[in-house]
């Protein structure tokens, strides 16, 4: 029997909730026609950064999954999300080993931050 979530986003029986993240910039990825992502087979997803809704953006993102012989397809948005360097991969990897923010441009992670230490205090 397969039960279905009856209040999407709540995460098991607590009372916390997934609040979607609606920002009007993220990146655009590429979904084959068959529904899985379009890699270069190391991971890499076909990816545009841009604003919701560039129509010049997903007409480049189209075009390129053409080049590359993905023609069919379609452009799926991802709020918030960014690209990063291998670099910044493991930079923000050692970070979060040291329990430290990983990445510093999430502002939700740097605001929970701040409300925890105003409330707690630092550590010293």
């Amino acid at each position: 029997m397969v039960m279905k979530n009856q209040n999407p986003g709540k995460i098991g029986k607590s009372k916390i909730k997934v609040i979607d993240k609606n920002y009007d910039w993220g990146i655009y990825v590429w979904k084959r026609a068959n529904g899985k992502w379009f890699t270069d087979g190391q991971g890499n997803i076909l990816n545009i950064p841009s604003m919701k809704g560039d129509i010049s953006k997903l007409a480049e993102l189209k075009k390129a999954a053409a080049h590359y012989g993905e023609p069919d397809g379609e452009a799926v948005f991802f709020a918030g999300l960014s690209r990063i360097s291998d670099e910044e991969y493991a930079e923000q990897k050692q970070r979060m080993a040291e329990g430290l923010i990983p990445n510093l441009n999430d502002l939700g992670a740097v605001h929970a931050a701040q409300q925890t230490i105003k409330r707690y205090g630092a550590q010293d």
